[in-house]
């Protein structure tokens, strides 16, 4: 059996991993109402209903086949692999692996005068008249992780070629698969879709910058979603026996390779999972962009905090516990961990699409709820780790430990009105004198007001 270049000891590393994840996701979970449901009932990947995931990534890939179709793209075929010095082994006229002596992670020693250095290139720079020891590209380099990371960086040389660049956004698109070779050095397999008028110039930039065998591209693909997830669907393993788990699933788990990529083409995939395949992500991609749907998120975060369409609410969330696993085994009562605030009206949130001035706490009203474990395992709430933003009278607070402090800006934080507004509201009696000088200064620097800057030290005359 192939192991893609993991030695015994990653083999067991990886399979630890999964074991511990499993665990986690089946022992610890959130508090919905009046009862606690396991991560394993709704997390997707891999290895936890991956059927789900197989099916979110099929759809995914055929939604972005469908937009092509819909635009009237081409679609290419490109295969990219990485140069020989990433490949730890190379196979032979027999097809086995043997050792490649290009690679430029193996172990070197490299001798200076009586001293024997590991792992280290000697660099000569001029002006430089001492030569250096450069670390940073040998044996720690030269990973499958790195690889994949090096791809990426590759690939963006094709999408800042003006042949690419050249063509509006929403006539380009892809999708893309992570594999690995036998020796665990990765490659990548992209579906690109572009304007038919484009492709001759898309494939000479191509073959410009990757010649083969580095660079592969086809063209005439009937079927290029099939095509394409023939790579994606023999990379999953039926895990529901542990001796069904193989290399290949190890290899993806140990390096921390994601399988599948698309291009920014659609609405954030957060959103189609709230909706639960209300939508198909073209519908929905379709109905964001004419503001038939609605998209609301809470201020600094990424935390969706409302989805709504012209009928009403379609998402919101809802409030939740967070618990992790706890080794004694005393019975426990818990309370929200919410803060109690002011509710805020749905109305208010609809003054504005992009971002929200709340918190989770101001969308949403809770009562204390008393819950009474019924696991084997106890659960112990988690406490919050970091301030949380609430707004009392438009004035910004920080909600941190039980104690609420007001929010005061300096003055290089405020916008040019906020601050104009802030100096000419400024009493020279009661105001500390640096902080005055400070204000007048960064006004100055705006050019809100006319002076000349004075240093915080400048004493009263």
């Amino acid at each position: 059996m192939n192991n893609y270049g993991l030695t015994p000891f990653q083999r067991e590393q990886a399979l630890n991993k999964l074991h511990k994840n499993i665990e986690f996701m089946h022992t610890n979970g959130i508090q919905l109402d009046d009862k606690i449901v396991t991560y394993a009932d709704f997390v997707q990947n891999s290895y936890m209903n991956s059927n789900r995931y197989i099916a979110e990534i099929q759809h995914r890939a055929w939604n972005m086949y469908a937009y092509a179709r819909e635009r009237n793209l081409a679609n290419l075929m490109l295969t990219l692999t990485l140069p020989s010095r990433w490949h730890s082994h190379k196979t032979n006229k027999k097809g086995k692996l043997v050792p490649n002596p290009k690679y430029a992670g193996r172990p070197v020693i490299t001798k200076i005068g009586q001293y024997n250095i590991i792992n280290a290139h000697v660099i000569v720079k001029p002006p430089l008249i001492e030569p250096y020891l450069d670390f940073s590209k040998t044996i720690d380099y030269y990973t499958p992780r790195n690889a994949s990371k090096e791809l990426s960086r590759l690939f963006k040389k094709l999408f800042d070629d003006r042949s690419y660049k050249d063509i509006d956004k929403d006539d380009r698109c892809y999708f893309r698969v992570t594999e690995p070779h036998k020796d665990g050095t990765p490659h990548i397999h992209m579906s690109l879709f572009v304007p038919f008028d484009r492709v001759e110039r898309i494939e000479k930039a191509f073959k410009r910058k990757f010649p083969q065998p580095q660079g592969k591209i086809e063209k005439d693909i009937r079927k290029p979603v099939n095509y394409l997830m023939k790579y994606v669907l023999k990379t999953f393993d039926d895990l529901r026996k542990e001796q069904n788990i193989s290399n290949l699933t190890l290899w993806y788990l140990h390096h921390g390779i994601s399988r599948f990529y698309t291009s920014k083409t659609f609405i954030n995939l957060e959103v189609y999972r709230k909706l639960k395949g209300e939508y198909n992500l073209c519908e929905l991609t379709d109905a964001y962009r004419e503001g038939r749907i609605n998209v609301y998120y809470y201020k600094g975060t990424d935390k969706l905090a409302l989805i709504e369409n012209e009928y009403g609410t379609l998402y919101t969330p809802k409030p939740i516990n967070y618990f992790e696993k706890h080794d004694t085994q005393t019975e426990v009562h818990y309370n929200s961990l919410f803060v109690q605030q002011p509710k805020i009206s749905i109305d208010e949130l609809k003054k504005s699409k992009s971002v929200l001035s709340i918190t989770p706490a101001d969308v949403f009203e809770h009562s204390p709820v008393d819950f009474q474990s019924r696991f084997e395992s106890i659960y112990k709430r988690k406490p919050l780790d970091k301030p949380i933003e609430v707004y009392f009278d438009n004035e910004p607070y920080t909600y941190y430990k039980g104690r609420f402090t007001k929010v005061v800006k300096q003055p290089y934080q405020m916008s040019d009105f906020e601050l104009y507004q802030y100096y000419q509201s400024i009493d020279i009696d009661t105001i500390d004198y640096k902080r005055f000088l400070n204000t007048r200064n960064e006004c100055i620097k705006r050019k809100l007001i006319d002076g000349e800057i004075m240093p915080l030290d400048t004493r009263v005359a």
